[in-house]
């Protein structure tokens, strides 16, 4: 068997055992937290280990300070734990994230990928922090570094070839952070291209921005010497030359050398493009890896994912679909690999969503879950009992208690001459649930334990979906922080 089998033997076996792990679990992902007390969403789906140990308030607050530990040393797995089974689950769902013991070794860091691209690595240099807050900077940083990598191993591969004969087309746009750095920063042609014409106009008024900021960033990092950034500082339109920005939906049937030709006159000569994508939502992830794989002219790709929530399913029906958000980036976000479209294998809206939550951030910012999680499950107890649809969707609500949240979810419902409990009545029925409540939180903490897991397998699915495709050069990178940027990992290949 050729090590390209042997490597996708390797990775279907992995996918195959997170599916087993979750299989048996996907209730409890996949339940909604409005029923939590309507439905005893706590018996029917926390492990029973789990409701032996957690019988109190003050059990209640331990757990939540066991969860929150998790990412700390010497904090799970050590010596006696102070409430075994929580501590024992935190360890089981462990194993089936990306640093997890069944794993490990499926993603590379960020240095063993730069190590990978030794001859042909691109380094930061410039830096301009007045444009972006932290978070943006630390992505955009990196990726224009790694994209501008790909670029140049490229081009490596063609004789005389050279990084500025090939053409980045930046997928999903938005404002322009990204495919402005790459041309700014590395000297590249760039094509930012969006569905959004709002986003497409706020993109380039930021380009605009950026040319002021030149002159003072490349001084300030000693780089008047560096012949590209001299020429940006004394040619006034260069920058606009390198990153040209488009209203368009990118879909199978796009032309990429026709539409680079349209804002690069000249294009004729230039054979290669790359694909980038920072944080592309839901459907568009996955259908620039379908572009990819089935574009001759792009010779590589470096997608970074977002929104799981609104991707549309193969295999599952969603009650909730929102047709809006669909349209804009047809077919299915997943499955994408053939190894699970052939067992028809479903995730579900909640589990999506679930898959978007930032594990390592909540912990390290102690977060405890929002009051309103059980404000909107007590509301649930009030509509039932006022003989209203279980179905009723209330939104995202601002209020301060519980008594303000009841009366403006019944005023958006239109149930004021329906719903008439009063505030006297609402007190007492916050009292009376008082520890439900804090239970319902470490609920909310024992579910949130599938989200890297279930982030895991769209991944991995992805990356299957690659190497079934021949494309033996393609990678998961964690890119990024977790704590800064949660969607930290990257799709990357190179054909």
């Amino acid at each position: 068997m050729s090590s390209r089998f042997r490597a996708m033997d390797q990775l279907c076996k992995l996918i195959d055992t997170i599916v087993r792990f979750l299989k048996p679990n996907m209730g409890f992902i996949n339940c909604h937290m409005v029923g939590y007390l309507t439905e005893d969403h706590w018996k029917n789906y926390v492990p029973r280990t789990i409701q032996s140990e957690l019988t109190s308030m003050q059990d209640y607050l331990r757990a939540k300070n066991i969860f929150f530990a998790q990412f700390e040393q010497n904090t799970v797995g050590e010596g006696a734990p102070e409430l075994p089974a929580v501590s024992a689950f935190i360890e089981e769902t462990r194993k089936f994230r990306f640093d997890g013991a069944e794993i490990q070794g499926t993603v590379l860091s960020l240095t063993e990928f730069n190590e990978g691209l030794l001859n042909v690595r691109k380094e930061t240099r410039l830096r301009l922090p007045e444009l972006m807050n932290v978070k943006k900077r630390h992505e955009v940083e990196i990726a224009a570094s790694v994209v501008a990598s790909l670029c140049t191993a490229v081009a490596s591969g063609v004789p005389n070839g050279s990084p500025e004969d090939v053409i980045v087309i930046d997928a999903g746009d938005g404002k322009g952070y990204l495919s402005s750095r790459i041309a700014l920063e590395h000297g590249l042609k760039v094509l930012g291209v969006d569905c959004n014409e709002g986003n497409t106009s706020g993109a380039k008024k930021r380009r605009d921005r950026l040319k002021n900021k030149i002159p003072k960033a490349v001084k300030k990092s000693n780089l008047e010497e560096d012949k590209h950034f001299s020429e940006l500082i004394k040619d006034d339109g260069r920058l606009e030359a390198l990153y040209r920005t488009t209203t368009q939906l990118i879909d199978f049937g796009t032309n990429l050398a026709e539409l680079a030709g349209q804002h690069f006159p000249g294009v004729g000569s230039f054979s290669s493009f790359a694909l980038a994508g920072l944080h592309t939502c839901g459907n568009l992830g996955p259908n620039c890896l379908r572009l990819f794989a089935q574009n001759t002219a792009l010779k590589a790709v470096c997608n970074v994912g977002c929104c799981y929530h609104l991707m549309k399913e193969e295999f599952v029906s969603d009650d909730f679909d929102n047709p809006i958000n669909t349209t804009d980036h047809s077919g299915f976000g997943f499955p994408m690999s053939a190894h699970l479209r052939a067992r028809r294998f479903a995730l579900g809206r909640n589990a999506r969503n679930l898959a978007s939550e930032s594990i390592e951030r909540a912990c390290r910012n102690r977060e405890n879950p929002s009051d309103k999680l059980g404000y909107r499950a007590l509301l649930q107890v009030i509509l039932l009992h006022y003989g209203q649809k279980t179905s009723l969707q209330v939104g995202r609500l601002k209020s301060c208690g519980l008594t303000d949240y009841v009366r403006t979810a019944v005023r958006r419902l239109g149930l004021q001459e329906q719903v008439t409990i009063t505030d006297e009545k609402l007190l007492e029925l916050e009292r009376l649930f008082q520890c439900e409540l804090e239970q319902l939180k470490v609920f909310y903490l024992i579910r949130q334990q599938f989200a890297p897991v279930v982030e895991t397998l769209i991944l991995l699915d992805r990356l299957l979906f690659l190497w079934e495709c021949g494309y033996e050069r393609s990678y998961l990178v964690k890119l990024f922080e977790p704590v800064v940027s949660p969607r930290c990992y990257a799709l990357i290949a190179l054909k």
